[in-house]
């Protein structure tokens, strides 16, 4: 059985040319004047911070009818799709599609994950599922089942060491960032499919040891893989965090930069830590 994957630009993988049966079906960013602008290969990094610190970036589901035109061109030379998408606690994306999915053409064909993931979470789902599908001969249905029970077993902290691009966002309040910036507070947030605050700390060094803390002792097999993502940041806030990672003696899996679609909303100096339950 030949099986290909989809993946969105919430993974964070734009090169799926290095991936076996790999396809994106990027995310959408929407300008202030209304311009949408698909998060592919095409948009580099340098080009999108450029964007984003020039007007308020918006992001939106993909577009369906691109999704379902690859659904149709794979399924020519495939068995079976297999969509790793964005969390539904982010987005509607998973929805839309697993609805679409239902559609007597994709049925039984089409398989989207309920991932509960984004960024490290997602890729490390996406690597997972290349690996069922490569290694261990899973059909679409049994990489799907695989995925959808394993999609709570992990513990994710996002630490934004700025805030004004949530205060562009509308998520806090000037005044609020104010108060924060003054008595150096950062905010610790947690990330379980869903964003929520966790809780909050004096100074970005101590948000990033807190939360290290708080993934070792919530891990319940004791794992000390970690996997680690960032948006643009100066050198000495970089040292600082791989500092604090060894001192933790933590063993740095993965380390990647944040999707586009996550940085629109968190904004530069911003970094996710996870740990599974594996």
């Amino acid at each position: 059985m030949k099986t290909a994957i989809i993946i969105d630009s919430s993974a964070g993988i734009k090169d799926t040319e290095n991936y076996k049966d790999l396809f994106l079906v990027p995310l959408m960013i929407t300008t202030e004047n209304g311009e949408q602008i698909s998060d592919d290969e095409n948009l580099s990094h340098e080009e999108f911070y450029k964007m984003n610190k020039q007007e308020l970036l918006k992001t939106s589901q993909s577009i369906p009818g691109v999704m379902m035109g690859m659904w149709d061109k794979l399924l020519k030379d495939y068995d079976q799709v297999v969509c790793l998408l964005l969390s539904k606690g982010l987005s509607g994306q998973f929805n839309t599609f697993q609805m679409l999915a239902q559609e007597e053409e994709y049925l039984g064909k089409v398989f989207c994950v309920d991932t509960n993931g984004v960024s490290i979470v997602l890729k490390k789902e996406v690597l997972e599922a290349i690996k069922l599908r490569d290694e261990e001969n899973k059909s679409g249905a049994e990489i799907k089942a695989i995925l959808d029970s394993k999609n709570e077993q992990f513990n994710c902290f996002i630490i934004p060491k700025s805030l004004t691009q949530l205060v562009r966002g509308g998520r806090i309040t000037k005044a609020a960032a104010a108060m924060a910036k003054l008595f150096k507070i950062t905010p610790i947030l947690r990330y379980d499919g869903t964003i929520d605050k966790e809780t909050k700390t004096r100074t970005f060094k101590k948000a990033v040891e807190d939360s290290l803390d708080l993934l070792i002792k919530r891990t319940t097999t004791k794992n000390n893989n970690v996997y680690v993502s960032y948006s643009r940041c100066d050198d000495e806030t970089m040292e600082l965090v791989k500092n604090l990672l060894a001192d933790k003696k933590l063993n740095v899996v993965m380390f990647e930069q944040l999707p586009n679609t996550i940085i629109c909303h968190t904004g530069e100096e911003t970094f996710a830590f996870a740990i599974f339950d594996e």
